[in-house]
């Protein structure tokens, strides 16, 4: 018996001791961090001298503040197009070149992802190239067949279009990796089911409504959560682009957590912040994850 005990104890402490390290680092890197963040929060922080205690005032000001509202705005809007855009036209993508395989599909997509693996300052840079007003892309064709009204754009500067034109360069490089993750998937399909479906003369698009996309149910849904919970962190293209503006016309809570933290020396500002990100970060994804649990018990 006391045999036993001790075989037990040992097995006990040798998974303590395994375990140990996982947990020391998720509290160091991870839990201890967030309780900071809640914390400094609630304070008056600039990192000189003393903290005071203020309570919720970081949050009233926060809100009251025009360019924080302006940012929340800006990365819900981003986030909700980046679902109804990205996603979709990554799955058009991803299907057309599994479905229709042939000897392009392995470069095409290396070429897919490679904007996705490039560097934010690079992308920056190539967006600049092709929008710029004088010497963009668009500007010089716009010369040579004669089109002068679209030369007179300012993507990047009028307030009315700013946005939209960062969300485009984004769209090109963010929609890499969720074109090679649903290559993936759909690749795993099992290709029995695809010549079932064949037989019965479900082809083509009709087989990617009612096989494909059922089948991708998961993968969509973690895709959403991705691009929800980046769009909310959503910093370094818009900054590196616009720096936010013109005006608080691409500004994100990102930028304004910057902002605050590293020019104005606001810390307590800062940090309710990224709480207000992490908030919402944490309930748009359980909010997902709940409506695709919901949908696949009703079905």
């Amino acid at each position: 018996m006391k045999l036993r005990l001790s075989i037990k104890a040992q097995r006990t402490a040798f998974i303590i001791l395994f375990l140990l390290p996982a947990f020391a680092f998720l509290g160091m890197f991870l839990y201890y961090p967030i309780e900071e963040t809640f914390r400094i929060s609630l304070m008056r922080s600039t990192g000189l001298g003393n903290d005071q205690f203020i309570g919720l005032k970081n949050y009233i000001r926060l809100f009251s503040n025009e360019e924080f509202r302006a940012g929340l705005w800006h990365v819900l809007v981003w986030a909700f197009w980046s679902i109804v855009i990205q996603i979709p036209l990554a799955f058009i993508v991803a299907f057309s070149l599994t479905f229709y395989k042939n000897k392009l599909t392995g470069p095409l997509r290396a070429i897919y992802y490679l904007a996705n693996v490039l560097p934010s300052a690079i992308v920056a840079m190539l967006g600049q190239f092709v929008f710029a007003p004088n010497y963009g892309i668009i500007n010089r064709i716009a010369e040579v067949l004669h089109i002068p009204w679209i030369m007179e754009i300012d993507f990047f500067g009028n307030p009315s279009i700013a946005f939209w034109t960062v969300f485009t360069v984004a769209t090109w490089t963010y929609t890499g990796f969720p074109i090679v993750f649903l290559m993936a998937r759909i690749e795993q399909i099992p290709r029995e089911i695809r010549d079932a479906a064949e037989l019965d003369g479900v082809t083509g698009w009709t087989y990617a409504r009612y096989i494909v996309i059922p089948s991708l149910s998961y993968p969509l849904r973690i895709l959403a959560v991705l691009c929800t919970v980046g769009s909310l962190k959503l910093f370094d293209l818009p900054y590196l682009l616009t720096r936010g503006g013109p005006g608080h016309a691409t500004v994100t809570l990102g930028i304004t957590l910057y902002r605050d933290g590293f020019i104005n020396w606001q810390y307590g500002k800062a940090a309710a912040i990224g709480v207000v990100i992490f908030i919402l970060s944490l309930g748009f994804t359980i909010l997902q994850f709940s409506w695709g649990k919901s949908r696949k018990e009703e079905s």
